[in-house]
């Protein structure tokens, strides 16, 4: 018995944590960090197919650097993609093309967001799996971003499509309706934990590594310049520089998954985050993917009591007594 009381309170806490977990993934939230989400992640996936549009015959085209009979030997099974659907084809193309821009638009503009999350994910799995070799990090965030957006309810601010169903109320003298309250929370969450293993998998990958314990990691990645976007003054360059920002990347990247879910420094990790990013977009030219992570970014922001979602809520609260 007294074996059995010992174990109570450790099982009690487990509970609570357990239950505390639920109410966190299960209790409805704020629909305007996921729509903000949504709008700016559809921009960026236009953007995404802007960069890709002129070269796509050339990585994703039959007469391309990636032949069907080569493509064959180096890709083993079928996923689902379009290329399930027509085979091997330069037809694919005109449809990936239609894809993204339904799909971004769609997003950007809250325009039926599921269809086009939807159409987004399409899109970018079916180019992943035709030429793996022209992907980076930022394509990884889109396939994700756009899978989960399609279980989201990411039309609660920022969307056309709400603003037609609020017009058509009106029309029919139903009243313009209010915004949605809140919205299920599990899509937001699955999302912000993603961004979080993403910093402690690269995180505990760099610190493994050699060059990064003994500081040397960044000053080598400076020195590459295949991947330079713009010009770095000599003092980056420099082995105390080196060290000093191996280190600081360590910490940030192992530090961000816990402190950003301290309320008090959630907004300095983001800021931090911010610049982080936009020194590895100055320097290091890997296409879209530190904008990617500004999106992901806008899932975790907070809206305060007294903007007008709570003022409508409060109005309808008055209305109901």
């Amino acid at each position: 018995m007294r074996e059995k009381a010992r174990m109570n309170p450790p099982l009690a806490m487990m509970r609570q944590a357990a239950a505390a977990f639920d109410r966190w993934v299960r209790e409805p939230v704020d629909p305007r960090p996921l729509a903000w989400f949504r709008a700016w992640f559809g921009v960026l996936c236009l953007a995404n197919l802007w960069l890709l549009w002129p070269d796509m015959p050339m990585w994703l085209g039959n007469d391309g650097v990636l032949p069907p009979a080569v493509h064959r030997d180096l890709v083993s099974g079928t996923r689902l993609s379009i290329y399930m659907a027509i085979g091997y084809s330069d037809a694919a193309i005109p449809l990936l093309r239609c894809l993204g821009i339904v799909g971004g638009v769609g997003l950007a503009l809250g325009i039926f967001p599921r269809c086009a999350a939807c159409c987004m994910w399409l899109f970018a799995v079916s180019y992943a799996w035709r030429n793996m070799d022209i992907l980076h990090s930022g394509d990884n965030l889109i396939r994700i971003g756009s899978f989960f957006l399609i279980f989201a309810r990411s039309d609660g601010s920022l969307s056309v499509s709400r603003a037609v169903r609020r017009w058509l109320q009106s029309q029919r003298g139903e009243g313009a309706g209010a915004a949605a309250a809140t919205v299920p929370a599990w899509p937001q969450r699955i999302l912000q934990l993603q961004l979080c293993v993403l910093y402690a998998v690269t995180g505990a990958w760099k610190a493994s590594g050699a060059s990064w314990q003994e500081g040397t990691a960044v000053g080598t990645v400076l020195q590459l310049g295949e991947f330079q976007r713009f010009p770095l003054p000599e003092f980056l360059l420099t082995p105390v520089m080196s060290q000093l920002l191996s280190y600081a990347t360590l910490c940030f990247e192992l530090g961000f998954p816990v402190l950003v879910w301290v309320p008090v420094l959630r907004v300095p990790m983001l800021l931090a985050g911010l610049a982080f990013h936009a020194g590895l977009d100055y320097v290091v030219n890997v296409q879209l993917f530190q904008w990617f992570i500004t999106a992901y970014y806008l899932l975790f922001l907070q809206c305060k009591p007294g903007l007008p979602i709570w003022r409508s809520r409060r109005h309808e609260e008055g209305e109901l007594n």
